[in-house]
């Protein structure tokens, strides 16, 4: 949340930069563990991520997990953020080739004051902020009331059948905010997809073309599109674009936005985009051994 570095004089960062980090980390340290469903293991990841924070600060917070045989997709949510998982149909027209199949839901207290994971100063903490010049962050937790905080065990839990060939799209609100699903399926309509570049392949066939996996990894346009196993549209390069176009739209002051629609639904006036961080992170589901 930026208010804590413009208000308080806080990286904004370190605090979601420590709780990824941690779930990063514990999701190392659990592979090819079966023990857990993958909604229970993104939830652990969640509340790991937590666990390892230190920063002030606070965060909405999406973590994602997938089985280890790659056939489930686990999602913790917790705040405004968001997953889309789409899927493709191979030779359908371009305008129906491409659908949202599955999405998380949004967390709201009341409208725009979504679910946060916070770290908050203590007591014993204010005579080293007073001496680091941070007076107006003390003088505010001396004066507001406590009130409960959201906690990972408030993240909504969910499972998703997951195919092969499946592009799954994970978003804070900025996109979230600007973009609706049917503007996000029309902006990918033209990518080239793993079964489309001939990658999805039956898996004995698979571990006797680790030169196609070597080269699916290069950015899209460096390999031929009609070459088995190579040109498929790097996630990279679609998470680039997604990113560009909600940033467009959160400019744009006239266009009926998600979150247009949802300040109308919620009794408050605006019009257009909505100015916000985006992040955008994007992954096929391939198989690559």
């Amino acid at each position: 949340v930026g208010e804590w570095g413009w208000r308080f004089n806080i990286n904004p960062r370190g605090f979601a930069d420590e709780l990824m980090d941690g779930a990063a980390q514990a999701a190392r340290s659990a592979l090819g563990d079966e023990a857990l469903s993958t909604r229970q293991r993104a939830s652990t990841l969640l509340t790991a991520g937590y666990s390892s924070s230190s920063c002030f600060g606070s965060a909405t917070a999406l973590v994602a997990a997938i089985d280890i045989k790659g056939s489930e997709l686990g999602v913790a949510n917790l705040g405004d953020s968001g997953m889309r998982l789409l899927r493709f149909q191979p030779g359908s027209r371009a305008g129906n080739r491409v659908s949202v199949v599955q999405k998380t839901r949004e967390q709201q207290h009341l409208f725009n004051c979504p679910y946060q994971l916070t770290r908050l100063p203590q007591a014993e903490d204010y005579d080293r902020l007073i001496a680091e010049g941070k007076e107006r962050l003390v003088q505010t937790m001396q004066h507001v009331r406590q009130s409960q905080q959201d906690t990972p065990d408030d993240a909504e839990l969910y499972s998703f059948p997951l195919k092969e060939g499946d592009l799954v799209i994970l978003g804070t609100d900025g996109l979230f905010d600007n973009l609706h699903d049917e503007e996000l399926c029309e902006l990918l309509s033209s990518v080239v997809t793993p079964h489309e570049a001939g990658f999805c392949l039956p898996r004995a066939e698979q571990t006797t073309l680790p030169e196609a996996a070597d080269a699916a990894r290069r950015p899209w346009g460096s390999a031929p599109h009609n070459e088995p196993g190579l040109g498929f549209t790097d996630p990279s390069v679609i998470a680039n674009a997604v990113a560009k176009a909600a940033f467009r739209q959160s400019k744009d002051r006239s266009s009926r936005t998600p979150f247009a629609l949802h300040a109308k639904e919620a009794g408050v006036y605006h019009i257009g985009g909505k100015m916000d961080d985006i992040t955008v992170v994007v992954g096929w589901a391939v198989r690559t051994a």
